[in-house]
């Protein structure tokens, strides 16, 4: 590998890691909105969202060490879930008033991550980067639509 391989790869490192560093605030955030509902059930679509976090943290850092072949990367990109967003009721504001200005922080974060990964997606040139940051880009405009029903 040349220089500009070499400067290439280190330049998609350093995008990666921002992304990861993105992912694991925003998993972070679910999980201790987890925490805050104390008793109350977790709904089902957040444990969902927080679940899925956590696999793109993972799917990141792979790419991050190199560990995943482009053809791997492809296989775990086309096993994503299917949320049935018009099925997703509004939280009942009289048992989740205590979160509900949380969602709406963890939305508006959301929607500031899906913005990067989009933009991302649209500047990559490799092409299985560029899948990874479409993938991403969906994922979290899943979320925000998700979010977005959760709140009413």
């Amino acid at each position: 590998m040349g220089l500009f391989g070499f400067l290439g790869r280190l330049g998609l490192k350093s995008i990666l890691r921002s992304a990861l560093t993105l992912e694991e605030e925003i998993y972070g955030l679910f999980e201790s909105l987890e925490r805050e509902l104390k008793g109350l059930e977790v709904p089902a679509d957040i444990l969902s969202i927080t679940e899925e976090e956590r696999r793109h943290q993972r799917l990141i850092r792979r790419m991050i060490d190199e560990e995943l072949p482009e053809e791997k990367i492809e296989e775990i990109l086309s096993g994503k879930t299917i949320h049935r967003i018009e099925e997703v009721k509004p939280l009942p504001g009289d048992r989740y008033a205590p979160v509900l200005e949380r969602l709406r922080q963890i939305k508006r974060r959301e929607e500031e991550v899906l913005l990067f990964f989009r933009s991302l997606y649209q500047k990559s040139k490799l092409p299985f980067v560029k899948r990874a940051f479409r993938f991403l880009t969906e994922q979290e405009q899943v979320h925000v639509n998700l979010l977005d029903r959760l709140l009413g």
